[in-house]
């Protein structure tokens, strides 16, 4: 008889900070008039901020996250990069907590001393991971519970525990 393995996958996605990204490259290009001024001008800095721009609205506008008996995947951006896994052996505790992107003052990828590695696009419900080296990641999913479920029933008690 085959075991059966639940899976929790989700995808969040930044509409308003695309929308905002799209926003500040059009009035960077309107403002800064680089066809305006002789070569290069405006045009080399522009650029390159652009390019920041770009680059920051390609890896951090969607989070995908899968839970698993295997562990945690998480996958940032448009093309799945960066990419990080927690095996289910290095994670020695799960708690749900609530995140408030206002508090902290970060949306995307970030990283504190005290709060570790956080991957949060939205407020609201999030997986606390804590390794088994004492570091933490959080992850913002849109269903704790069935996240917490898939990770199956010792991360479940780990997470009661740790209350």
């Amino acid at each position: 008889m085959t075991e059966t393995r639940l899976i929790y996958s989700s995808r969040t996605t930044n509409w308003p900070l695309l929308a905002a990204g799209v926003t500040g490259a059009v009035a960077l290009m309107l403002i800064g008039r680089p066809w305006a001024v002789p070569w290069p001008g405006l045009l080399v800095p522009l650029a390159v901020v652009l390019g920041t721009l770009i680059v920051s609205l390609v890896t951090t506008s969607s989070l995908r996250v899968t839970t698993g008996p295997r562990g945690v995947l998480i996958r940032c951006g448009v093309f799945g990069w960066p990419r990080c896994a927690y095996p289910r052996e290095r994670i020695s505790g799960v708690e749900i907590v609530t995140v408030s992107i206002w508090r902290t003052g970060s949306s995307g990828i970030s990283w504190s001393p005290r709060g570790g590695w956080a991957f949060v696009l939205r407020s609201g419900p999030a997986l606390r991971l804590t390794l088994s080296n004492g570091r933490r990641v959080t992850v913002g999913v849109s269903d704790p519970q069935a996240a917490l479920a898939a990770l199956g029933p010792d991360a479940a008690r780990t997470a009661g525990q740790q209350h």
